[in-house]
């Protein structure tokens, strides 16, 4: 009847594309590359930060696949804390407001919950990259976490893909230079990493065979 019919209507419907799944998409490969050498780095009774980036989303699926004894991670990520499905890992999920169309949790409850918080590493990224502009996005509220997690963190790690290289954004989120360390992958030009290297910055671009 009607209800088989619209049934089968909604099964035969593509998927909405939404800005969240287009960024979870995006340069894909690369990111989980790059989550899982970000995953190397994370160490048993720890307690990390994850922002609510897609690339930090790959850093969480590889830390489900090997996951440290008594870590603790943080996010602000809805999509994180939906997904990890890992006993060890004990997950505190930032209050806040949520904003649908980052899919991220940001607004001043977030900020200084986080800002309570100490961390051994935050981990997180931004919609693109230059030496002259740093790390920026065109969110204010995920700005302001991004900070907040920085500030409370010993290390930040920023997670950028090389599609990212070059792009500016509307606001700066910290210099270039201001990560312990960014990892990319195996796209970015040997002369953009020189660049960047000789201006201080501390990267690390992931090799052929890490990236593959």
């Amino acid at each position: 009847g009607a209800r088989a019919v619209a049934r089968q209507a909604a099964i035969a419907a593509p998927a909405i594309a939404t800005a969240w799944s287009q960024r979870v998409e995006q340069a894909a490969a690369a990111k989980d590359a790059i989550g899982a050498r970000a995953a190397r780095l994370v160490t048993p009774g720890s307690t990390i930060f994850l922002d609510a980036s897609s690339s930090a989303l790959c850093l969480a699926r590889r830390l489900m696949d090997d996951p440290p004894n008594e870590l603790t991670l943080v996010t602000s990520s809805p999509a994180i804390a939906y997904e990890m499905q890992a006993e060890p890992v004990h997950v505190v999920v930032t209050p806040g407001e949520l904003d649908q169309h980052m899919k991220m949790i940001a607004g001043r409850w977030t900020v200084e919950f986080v800002s309570q918080l100490n961390f051994d590493v935050a981990f997180v990224s931004a919609a693109g990259l230059t030496l002259k502009e740093g790390l920026t996005t065109s969110r204010r509220p995920l700005a302001d976490v991004v900070n907040a997690a920085r500030a409370a963190a010993k290390r930040t790690i920023a997670l950028i893909d090389a599609s990212k290289f070059g792009r500016a954004s509307l606001l700066t989120i910290m210099r270039a230079d201001d990560p312990d360390l960014i990892i990319t992958d195996s796209a970015l030009p040997a002369d953009v990493a020189d660049a960047y290297d000789a201006a201080g910055v501390h990267l690390e671009t992931l090799s052929t065979k890490e990236a593959a």
